[in-house]
């Protein structure tokens, strides 16, 4: 009974460490993903300004203590982060690691070992400085700013200070607590509630955030509802006019050929009349799939699993360029399929066609904008029942790289004039994530974009 309480025991406290782990790394992706826009003006901070106020503490306003070996290594941690558009494919998955790591280094650690440093210096020199408090407290406010998560940023102030203390203990003869209490415990609790206060607040600015999108899913539920039954509608009196219609043509060519009075009907407008029916449908299914792109951008609906069935890509692909609202032949001219290669996958046919609609939307778009380029998908198939792949490439303007890391985001657009919603990439990664795949993006400025649609692999009768 023993053995089994302690194991029970030891299982609990396994699961809570990977939750706590878990919920650590989501929020180190989280800060890089909102930081990743700012962050070569984030890191030119702390590359040029340890050495600018070297320059300050130690000629303009000295103070008791410096160090510059600790400024240039601060300095030298933060170099890779003003190049981080530079930064290979291969390591931007080690960005948030790196990001936590050099945050750590230089808000607690520097800081506080300064801080605690000057404090003994000054006490000994009977002297005292605000700088180093009050450049304490800055630290503090930064690292709150940049980590808005209160669990992450509460642990990394304190391991990055231990670190400090750790330091600070090993490179002293001796340590005056007068100096510490004074200069550093006494501001103690001010560092605390900057700290404690500051993570509440981006907790309540997170709050109202969410509180904000349920409000808008609400909203955006009753306006779905009102908006499919007319549509449903709509696409059944289509479906029951296509019934009769080729019946009607065909009255009406007979009339023509006996030479009845009809009124006249060019043969192009009535091969458009032919096409305009499907042409209807198509738009009330792809404006079904516009209403569920939002709600599940919204948060009230959700890729169902349940629903899934096994499709072939290759069939998915051709439907989507089929169905697709091009605005010319010569746009459809842009667009190059893949030959006979194809692979199945589980998911929905549905909307592994509305996102490749996305993902030819965009393209067309910036295409369109640079002036050049095309389209060209194809496919990547694993034999071994491996991971398959759709690459999604065309060669028009590119993604600049300040931009990339944001395609993804809800609401996000770079498109000019209202073009864009925001809501269609972050789309296409909820799809993906519901198929248990994943989508990525490459690209160069002015050379390509590529999407790589990555499914997992399963059997050909599954």
């Amino acid at each position: 009974m023993l053995y089994a309480t302690s194991s029970r025991l030891q299982s609990g406290l396994k699961h809570h460490f990977w939750n706590l782990a878990s919920h650590l790394e989501s929020a180190a992706h989280q800060s890089v993903r909102y930081a990743r826009p700012n962050m070569a003006a984030i890191a030119s901070v702390g590359v040029f300004g340890y050495p600018i106020y070297y320059v300050v503490w130690s000629f303009l306003f000295p103070q008791d203590y410096e160090n510059l070996l600790l400024r240039m290594i601060g300095s030298g941690i933060t170099i890779p982060v003003l190049l981080v558009h530079l930064w290979p494919e291969s390591w931007e998955r080690s960005l948030p690691y790196y990001w936590c790591g050099a945050l750590l280094y230089c808000l607690p650690f520097f800081f506080t070992y300064m801080l605690l440093q000057n404090a003994q210096f000054t006490y000994e020199a009977g002297t005292q400085s605000i700088a180093w408090p009050l450049s304490h407290v800055m630290a503090v406010v930064f690292l709150v700013f940049l980590i808005d998560d209160g669990l992450l940023v509460g642990l990394m102030y304190f391991v990055g200070a231990a670190a400090a203390w750790i330091a600070f203990l090993l490179v002293s003869d001796s340590v005056n607590y007068d100096a510490i209490q004074r200069d550093y415990l006494v501001p103690m609790p001010i560092f605390l509630f900057l700290l404690i206060g500051g993570s509440i607040y981006n907790r309540h600015k997170e709050t109202i955030k969410q509180e904000m999108l349920r409000a808008v899913s609400s909203v955006g539920s009753n306006i779905a509802h009102e908006l499919r039954t007319p549509l449903l509608g709509i696409r059944a009196n289509a479906q029951g006019v296509a019934r009769y219609l080729p019946v009607l043509i065909e009255g009406y060519e007979k009339a023509k050929q006996h030479g009845l009075e009809v009124a006249p009907i060019r043969s192009r407008h009535l091969e458009a009349l032919r096409d305009s029916l499907e042409r209807i449908e198509a738009e009330a299914d792809y404006s079904n799939t516009i209403i569920e792109m939002l709600l599940i951008n919204a948060g009230s609906a959700s890729v169902v699993p349940e629903e899934f069935r096994s499709y072939s890509a290759l069939a998915c692909i051709r439907q989507a360029v089929r169905r697709y609202p091009f605005g010319s032949e010569g746009e459809r001219a842009l667009v190059h399929l893949p030959e006979d290669t194809d692979f199945v996958f589980r998911g929905s046919d549905l909307l592994l066609v509305h996102v490749l609609f996305n993902l030819m939307k965009n393209a067309l778009y910036f295409i369109a904008e640079a002036g050049k380029g095309e389209i060209f998908i194809s496919l990547d198939t694993k034999e071994d029942g491996g991971a398959n792949r759709i690459v999604f490439l065309d060669t028009g303007r590119g993604i600049p790289p300040q931009v990339l890391p944001r395609i993804f985001d809800r609401f996000y657009t770079s498109m000019r004039n209202g073009r864009g919603s925001g809501i269609g990439l972050s789309f296409c990664k909820m799809v993906m994530d519901g198929f248990g795949g994943s989508i990525e993006c490459q690209s160069n400025v002015d050379d390509f974009t590529r999407f790589i649609l990555t499914f997992p692999g399963v059997d050909e009768d599954g």
